[in-house]
């Protein structure tokens, strides 16, 4: 492989790794160790983080735990504290990382690299009309053809006519009380926004056929003699109904974050879009967090049974005892949490 050749392929594979929610590429981090750089933090299903130093089809996948990445590399004490501060966290995706990383005192120098690549951004395109049509509609007026499609949409905010690209903005900034000036910041702000929820929405839709059909299995597997044990039996309902109440919780915070942004388009303004901003921006670190969790374990689980008859059930009870079990109780309480943040009324699980 030509080395032109290889370098497109690593920088696809972080590409690809930056918009993971359960994958952190260490290149963009302030590490001295250029071997660390190289590598990246990953979730188990048990939701544990691991260091991956080597990845290929050859050998697999080298990981080790973060407290013991001195024993295979010379590193810094910083480096260490960085790492075991990263593999702390609940989640990867570039949005809570925003957050915690300025909360670890960690600073990126490449801004791009807390933020999706334009592939992702591409594939969330699909939601974006339900974002942008109601802005649009409330700032130039309803009945207008260019609405109606995204490339219409895009038409309004790139018009080549000067005068009437000014006359929009002007119109813009009369009707939200943001002066003219700050528009395009408030634009990009806000598409910022909808990115997000959409990128939250697109990752629990993904996996949501996978939940539905685990709980059937679940169903199916406490119904067999062999989860007869009280405590066997136990323990299994309550990974059936922790899950059932995550992918729940989840679509009703999303719904909520919906009712946001509705509520925000009856009355656009500054002060209106900074307080929508500020409640999904606080529910950005619980939201990955929870959505890591549902997602690595989910995944873990298909690739194990890719369909119902797949394994007995003493395989599948094990699976769920040591892969599925561990780490759903704290995935329930931060989901708890988030919910009296926004507001909800309380679940008893």
């Amino acid at each position: 492989m030509s080395k032109d050749k290889d370098n497109k392929q690593t920088a696809e594979e972080l590409s690809v790794a930056r918009d993971a929610i359960d994958k952190l590429p260490l290149s963009n981090i302030p590490l001295s160790s250029n071997a660390l750089k190289n590598a990246k933090l990953i979730k188990n299903a048990r939701m544990e983080t691991t260091v991956e130093l080597h990845n290929d089809s050859l050998s697999g996948s080298l990981q080790v735990a973060p407290e013991s990445i001195g024993d295979f590399m010379q590193t810094s004490p910083r480096d260490q504290e960085i790492i075991k501060s990263l593999a702390g966290l609940h989640s990867f995706d570039v949005y809570s990382l925003r957050t915690n990383l300025k909360k670890l005192g960690v600073e990126v120098e490449d801004a791009e690299a807390l933020d999706l690549s334009d592939d992702m951004k591409e594939g969330l395109s699909i939601y974006s009309m339900e974002f942008v049509r109601p802005l649009v509609e409330k700032i130039f007026g309803q009945g207008r053809e260019d609405l109606q499609t995204t490339e219409g949409l895009q038409k309004i905010f790139r018009d080549t006519d000067m005068a009437r690209a000014k006359e929009n903005l002007r119109v813009m900034a009369e009707r939200t009380g943001i002066p003219l000036a700050d528009i395009p910041k408030f634009l990009e702000e806000y598409s910022d926004v909808f990115l997000s929820v959409a990128y939250y929405r697109y990752g629990f839709e993904s996996v949501g056929p996978d939940v539905e059909r685990f709980l059937f299995w679940m169903h199916d597997l406490r119904s067999h003699r062999d989860t007869s044990s009280p405590k066997v039996a136990a323990q299994c309902k309550e990974v059936e109904d922790t899950m059932r109440f995550l992918a729940n919780s989840i679509r009703e915070r999303l719904t909520q974050f919906q009712s946001g942004f509705e509520t925000f388009w009856k009355d656009i303004n500054h002060d209106s879009f900074l307080q929508m901003r500020k409640q999904i921006e606080e529910n950005h670190a619980s939201m990955g967090s929870v959505l890591c969790g549902m997602i690595v374990k989910m995944n873990m689980w298909k690739k194990t049974f890719p369909d119902n008859n797949v394994g007995g059930p003493s395989t599948r009870i094990k699976f769920v005892m040591t892969e599925l079990e561990p780490g759903l109780l704290k995935l329930k309480e931060l989901e708890h949490e988030a919910r009296k943040r926004l507001g909800l009324r309380a679940i008893r699980v």
